[in-house]
């Protein structure tokens, strides 16, 4: 599932940096965190992030 999470969230850094008309993304990384969504339920997040640019 984490690996899922991870994929998904490098589609929509890649989906978001052809909305700004980039090409590539450099510096790309993954950040993640856990948090108690309550009733005792654990949920983690994955972001990721990095510098969207054109490349000539």
């Amino acid at each position: 599932m984490i690996a899922q999470t991870r994929d998904d969230a490098m589609l929509r850094l890649a989906e978001h940096a052809r909305s700004l008309g980039a090409n590539a993304v450099l510096g790309m990384r993954f950040d993640s965190g856990e948090f108690d969504s309550g009733q005792g339920q654990a949920m983690n997040e994955i972001t990721a992030y990095g510098t969207a640019v054109v490349v000539e």
